[in-house]
């Protein structure tokens, strides 16, 4: 029952009497409302009080500054409790002791914390109990008889509060007043610890930040380690990858070189018939372009080109443009080439970047093809898609490198290649907005399947 509910009870109770005329009424309801007005003034107050209290935790947890945060804490609890000299000290774990984070003296201002006389014993006893302490009479208190700061500072009224925050203790709060300022109240020390519980859950907080802050900063320091070791293994691949290349590359061109050699050696005999020269003339063309095209591929891949000159083609044109190319080389290994065109709308493609990729697939399959193999290309709609399957009835895909099948330099089994035909026929098809995969089918060979969009 608060002091303005029992006045009021009283004034009720006086009510009677004054009917009778009692001649002491006018005296007690006189007192009894002099005390409703003294309860009506400690509510504003404490209401004061509480909205203060409010405002100081709204503010003190929008502060994520560790410093700036318990310079405004103990500013707050200077002027929540009115006080003279206040500190805010931090506890020390390694140390099991204290060092004080902020210092206010009699007058406005930072103190110098080497001259501070702070009340080390009252501060420490509350760190220890983990409960507020108050005394309204410091100088006959004989808690605090031991501390020297007390009696030379001419302190009164004290007060401390611990910092506890998830059972974690922070620190404490320690507030004074002079001889001729007034005596704390129960109210002040609940108005103090109050004040106290926001603080050390905002302390809390900010060194959390802080920590985040300290961890993202060594994760940051680790990172570009990281990357300066990344940059000098990718500089150590470049070079590997190079010497590879030059190695694969040299190998492949020297088939084709070969051959236009070969076959012009045989264009100066006198005894060829033009039947046998327009052979050895059509086989020449076809090695230069195979060696050509194998040139400006590796070029295109190694400088990462993606433009493309888009037009849109007839299916069946640009299959059997590719058809009427690899087929003299099929003839000559013993092998065939089917094709079961069942969507012959037009795609909008590179022209010939795109037959590169039906052609790279296609000497795969006459490389892993026994004579009377058969390579079938067929063409269907799927939704919005137009899909390409190249089947051969080679022996398929080895297992052990299926998932990488389209990284570069993966060869399995081939005499020649650069070893980045795949590679070229996945960054190909990916720039026209399409995909690539590969299927073992049993006992029937390898498949590859090539969408493409029919709207891109």
């Amino acid at each position: 029952m608060t002091e303005l509910t029992r006045q009021l009870n009283a004034l009720e109770a006086t009510l009677p009497r004054l009917r009778r005329g009692d001649p002491t009424v006018f005296y007690d309801v006189t007192v009894i409302l002099e005390k409703l007005r003294e309860a009506a003034i400690a509510l504003e107050r404490r209401q004061a009080e509480l909205l203060t209290l409010y405002e100081v935790g709204r503010d003190i947890a929008s502060i994520i500054d560790l410093g700036q945060l318990l310079e405004s804490i103990m500013d707050r609890a200077i002027v929540l409790v009115q006080a003279e000299r206040g500190f805010l000290v931090l506890r020390d774990a390694k140390r099991d002791d204290f060092e004080v984070a902020v210092a206010r003296q009699f007058s406005a201002g930072e103190v110098d914390e080497a001259q501070v006389e702070i009340s080390h014993n009252i501060i420490r006893r509350v760190m220890s109990t983990r409960e507020p302490l108050m005394t309204t009479n410091a100088q006959e208190d004989p808690r605090f008889q031991s501390s020297t700061s007390i009696v030379a500072y001419s302190i009164r009224s004290a007060m401390a509060v611990p910092l506890i925050a998830k059972d974690e203790l922070i620190g404490a709060i320690y507030v004074d007043t002079r001889m001729k300022a007034r005596a704390y109240s129960v109210g002040d020390l609940s108005l103090l610890s109050a004040l106290a519980d926001q603080a050390a859950v905002a302390i809390r907080m900010a060194r959390l930040y802080d920590e985040l802050q300290q961890r993202n900063r060594e994760l940051q320091a680790t990172l570009d380690e990281l990357r300066t070791t990344q940059d000098e293994l990718i500089r150590a691949e470049r070079l590997s990858v190079v010497g590879r290349m030059a190695s694969s590359i040299i190998h492949d061109l020297k088939n084709p070189m070969t051959s236009i050699k070969g076959f012009a050696q045989f264009l100066g005999r006198d005894d060829l018939s033009p039947e046998q020269r327009r052979y050895f003339s059509a086989t020449i063309s076809r090695s230069i372009d195979r060696f050509v095209g194998m040139t400006q591929e590796i070029l295109d891949y190694v400088r990462g080109d993606v433009s493309l000159d888009l037009k849109w083609v007839p299916v069946s044109e640009l299959i059997n443009d590719v058809r009427t190319f690899i087929e003299p080389d099929f003839r000559a290994k013993g092998l065939r080439i089917q094709t079961d065109l069942a969507f012959t709308g037009s795609v909008l493609v590179d022209q010939g970047k795109f037959q590169r990729v039906f052609l790279n697939i296609a000497n795969n399959a006459r490389d892993a093809m026994d004579p009377g193999g058969v390579l079938t290309i067929t063409s269907q709609q799927v939704g919005d898609q137009v899909e390409f399957r190249l089947q051969d009835t080679g022996p398929g895909i080895p297992p052990e490198i299926m998932d990488r099948l389209f990284e570069p330099f993966v060869t399995h089994g081939k005499p020649s290649g650069t070893g980045l035909g795949l590679a070229i026929v996945k960054k190909v098809v990916e720039d026209h907005g399409g995909t690539v995969r590969a299927e073992n089918s049993p006992g029937q060979g390898a498949c590859f399947v090539v969408t493409l969009p029919l709207n891109p």
